[in-house]
């Protein structure tokens, strides 16, 4: 796998990544990602696989030309404490408007969604619902290492986002809301001014409707999503809102950092055993990539 990834990483030219002209968003590379991942094996925290890929995003972003944080910290809301660490990249000038991207890195410990009972109680795989967000991520990273962006640029990849039941909601978004609380203050030039969450991005049949916490609490970024759909082709994306969705955008909405949640929650394999790499495509994540790079690099956010 690194071998196969070291090809799909070489790239030969060195003019802007977002030049009017064709995009360097490769679907081979995000999907070999992905499978990089889902090799790993389950990424619950305190797993090996998670270990793993902890180290590898950050080894990742670092070669990219990231400065890499390994936000670590204990999470104790729950009925044991539980070690995390959210991975943060940042690019760019360290001074004026930062941007945020992020998804999570982690994966569900049950597929309690399972249809057949004999799998409940195993790891879901998290093919889409995990890898394809991180996936997406270290693409624009990819990106940034050819033409750096306009303004500060954040990838962070929470820990902790599916740790939640039913029962026990307060068990979700538990890296992210660690991330919030440690947010420096409004005004401060290293805090974001804009988050775009990724999650569950990588469906063959994408389809990315507005999700009505972000359109609610965020209406000025999920008019920009449109207009980055607009302009790059993204026909997966839709201007209409379906869903309401508790992920890892709240705390972020919560801590007064406007966040929108780009998620396609019309996935049959979500919280089951068939979670893999084949449910997934590269093309549905370039798409998801070009607008990403979209708006790092050409919206009304990128003006320095």
């Amino acid at each position: 796998m690194r071998a196969l990834l070291g090809i799909l990483l070489v790239v030969a030219l060195a003019s802007p990544a977002s030049c009017a002209g064709k995009s360097r968003v490769d679907g081979d590379r995000l999907f070999a990602r992905v499978q990089h991942q889902c090799d790993a094996g389950p990424r619950v925290p305190g797993t090996p696989g998670h270990a793993a890929i902890r180290d590898w995003i950050g080894s990742e972003a670092r070669r990219l030309g990231g400065s890499v944080e390994m936000q670590s910290f204990t999470d104790s809301s729950g009925a044991a404490p539980i070690a995390l660490t959210n991975v943060i990249a940042r690019f760019g000038p360290a001074g004026g408007r930062r941007i945020l991207f992020c998804a999570h890195y982690d994966t569900r410990p049950w597929c309690d969604r399972d249809p057949d009972p004999a799998f409940r109680q195993q790891p879901v795989p998290g093919a889409n619902d995990g890898a394809s967000g991180v996936a997406v991520l270290l693409e624009l990273a990819e990106l940034m290492k050819l033409a750096p962006p306009p303004v500060g640029v954040d990838l962070v990849f929470f820990d902790g986002e599916d740790m939640g039941t039913d029962d026990r909601p307060e068990g979700f978004c538990l890296g992210s809301r660690g991330y919030a609380a440690r947010l420096p203050a409004v005004g401060d030039p290293a805090r974001p001014v804009a988050g775009f969450l990724l999650d569950m991005v990588g469906d063959k049949d994408l389809q990315v409707y507005h999700e009505r916490n972000s359109v609610e609490r965020a209406s000025n970024l999920t008019r920009l999503v449109t207009e980055g759909a607009a302009a790059t082709g993204a026909r997966s994306f839709h201007d209409e809102t379906k869903y309401s969705v508790i992920d890892d955008h709240v705390p972020l909405l919560d801590a007064g950092l406007p966040t929108v949640d780009l998620i396609d929650f019309d996935y049959p394999a979500w919280h089951t055993h068939r979670d893999t790499p084949d449910q997934v495509s590269g093309a549905s994540m370039a798409e998801v990539a070009r607008l990403v790079e979209w708006i790092a690099y050409r919206s009304v956010l990128a003006r320095p």
